[in-house]
């Protein structure tokens, strides 16, 4: 026999007795000696190892609510300027984007026109009225009827009335800021002839700044005009304001209330349309102070933190949170005084047993390590 035929009969028998070997009895050794069935199978429950976890004992405090939106910024009052009567602009005072106070003039139209009427009115006052006195003084000598008194005194009150127009005509000559404020845009320009109704400019006021959001109608209750807060800008400035409206009709395709907030502006440092956070305060509620760390979020999800029961058995309970900042979490939904599970909560089941150990003092709220 050659020696490669040699080789692949030594192999063939390896594999062969390789293959019979659970029926040969080899390998029960390693079988017993291996973690087995018995070591699968879980311990009686008085013996169940119990999985080491830090609780800390907490008790409900008022704390004021703090209801979180998210707006944008919007001017206190606009107004778009419009002109009132016919012609051509003469002056433009004010620079596009300058800051104007009230009365400040905008616009300048020509009144050469308007003043001659008005020259042109107070003369036929003047004539009127002589007219009217003469025929009073010939009434009272028995010269002239009172109709005719009665004639003269209705030509004097049309003279009064046409000087009235005239007057108006010639002041609308000049279009004037009603309110201070910035010109935001100017849609004339030197030269330009301008109809009744067409576009002068417009004017915004930024102070207050105002932060409108919309408010859904779950999260309505509390919240009234007149109650504080704080507004987050979009350069993450704070700014103390108040809640000035709240609209007491939800918009049909939303169903949101919307709401106006204002902040003081005086230097009007911040504009219109920029995105904002509003933090708005409400009644205080008994909530816990957490970590929010300490929070599970329950497979039908559910947020909540399990607690300590009875035999050293945990209890998942739901939570609402209240208030946060940074890593702290005030919430609602345990008891007064409850055993909060700080560490280990992301490893355990409804009605687990456990081995509690105290948080460390000074840890925080909820704080503490994990469980060694």
């Amino acid at each position: 026999m050659s020696r490669s035929h040699l080789t692949a009969a030594l192999l063939l028998l390896a594999v062969v007795l390789w293959m019979a070997s659970p029926y040969l009895g080899f390998g029960v050794a390693e079988e017993e000696t291996a973690p087995g069935a018995a070591g699968l199978r879980p311990a009686a429950s008085g013996d169940e190892p119990r999985m080491r976890v830090r609780v800390r004992d907490s008790e409900a405090r008022p704390v004021p609510r703090e209801l979180v939106l998210y707006g944008h910024t919007e001017a206190d009052r606009r107004v778009e300027l419009e002109a009132e009567i016919e012609g051509k602009v003469v002056a433009l005072p004010v620079a596009k984007g300058a800051f104007v106070r009230a009365g400040t003039i905008i616009a300048r139209l020509d009144p050469r026109d308007r003043a001659a009427w008005v020259r042109e009115a107070e003369a036929l006052v003047r004539q009127r009225e002589r007219d009217y006195e003469a025929a009073r003084h010939l009434e009272a000598k028995g010269f002239r009827s009172e109709n005719r008194v009665a004639e003269n005194l209705a030509l004097l009150e049309r003279a009064r009335a046409r000087l009235e127009q005239a007057r108006f005509a010639l002041s609308r000559t000049e279009i004037r800021a009603p309110f201070a404020g910035i010109l935001e845009r100017r849609e004339v320009e030197l030269g330009d002839y301008v109809g009744v109704g067409d576009p002068i400019g417009v004017i915004v006021d930024l102070d207050p700044l105002v932060i409108v959001a919309d408010l859904p109608e779950a999260r309505l209750a509390g919240v009234r005009p007149g109650i504080g807060g704080r507004a987050r800008l979009s350069d993450g400035t704070l700014r103390e304001g108040r809640l000035r409206y709240l609209a007491r009709e939800a918009d049909a395709a939303t169903r949101s209330f919307r709401l106006e907030f204002a902040v003081p502006n005086p230097g009007f440092d911040f504009t219109a349309g920029s995105s904002a956070d509003l933090y708005l305060e409400l009644a205080p509620v008994p909530a816990h102070e957490i970590a929010t760390s300490t929070l599970t979020l329950a497979d039908d999800g559910r947020l909540g933190v399990f607690v300590l029961e009875a035999e050293a058995r945990v209890r998942f309970l739901p939570v609402t949170i209240v208030r946060s900042e940074s890593s702290r979490s005030w919430v609602t939904g345990l008891p007064p005084r409850a055993r909060i599970v700080t560490t280990g909560q992301g490893f355990l089941t409804e009605g687990a047993l456990v081995e509690p150990v105290a948080a460390e003092a000074g840890g925080g709220p909820g704080g503490g390590g994990p469980a060694s």
